[in-house]
């Protein structure tokens, strides 16, 4: 059960080619795919490599990934990670980026502290969308990346101080049968609950996907705050090149 849970994460994360190859990210931009990516639980490990990666490496990395002992608690890693990296070719050495917990977000999570939540959708989220429309994307989201509403991946929901964005929780991944959070807290705002509370919010946000995932790297503290203060249970570890 819980492989298949890694399964569905990782079909939902990239478009998968028939054979089971990486063709990209599976964002509404079609972003850059890694070169390899691994997820593992107590049941073992999967893996994908990317459809340019030549058939001798990609059966070489399917033999080892079933050597691979499984996940028996958080924070473990591959056994053969350096080999993995000779395998693709990879020259960049590994860090706490290459690594990450996959959590599960179950629908209706609740966090107890008080935000201003507009969602997407919503009387209130309109007037948001068009006051961004009239006045301009505020300078803190551009610094952060969301440089006009098309990176306002549906559904979102943002927390307001006063009338600007302090928080926002996004669709960074969806599929028919599962949808991967992203979040994201302006520097300014940061320490006061607000990204528990959007991604809470953003739980009940989408009725028809039957599986919501929160996952993250492991030199990410921030996330990793909100998984703990949320009680997010563990699924996984995540490991790409």
């Amino acid at each position: 059960m819980t492989r298949a849970l890694l399964a569905l994460q990782a079909a939902t994360r990239f478009r998968l080619t028939p054979a089971r190859r990486i063709q990209c990210e599976n964002d509404p931009e079609l972003s850059p795919a890694p070169v390899l990516y691994m997820s593992g639980c107590e049941e073992g490990w999967i893996g994908y490599v990317r459809e340019d990666v030549d058939d001798t490496a990609a059966r070489a990395f399917d033999e080892l990934i079933l050597r691979e002992p499984p996940v028996r608690a958080p924070g473990a890693s591959p056994r053969f990670a350096e080999a993995y990296r000779e395998i693709v070719g990879a020259s960049a050495p590994l860090t706490t980026r290459n690594h990450g917990p996959i959590h599960r977000l179950p629908r209706g999570t609740h966090w107890p502290g008080a935000a201003n939540i507009v969602c997407h959708g919503t009387p209130e989220g309109n007037a948001l969308r068009a006051r961004i429309v009239r006045d301009g994307m505020p300078r803190e989201m551009i610094e952060a990346g969301f440089t006009d509403l098309s990176h306002f991946w549906e559904p979102w929901c943002v927390a307001l101080a006063g009338d600007g964005i302090a928080a926002i929780a996004f669709a960074a991944r969806k599929s028919l049968l599962a949808a991967d959070v992203g979040v994201y807290t302006i520097e300014a705002h940061r320490g006061r609950g607000l990204a528990p509370a959007v991604t809470a919010t953003w739980s009940t946000l989408l009725p028809r996907q039957p599986a919501l995932f929160y996952s993250t790297t492991r030199d990410n503290d921030a996330s990793r705050r909100v998984i703990t203060k949320l009680g997010l249970p563990f699924v996984g570890e995540s490991f790409l090149l």
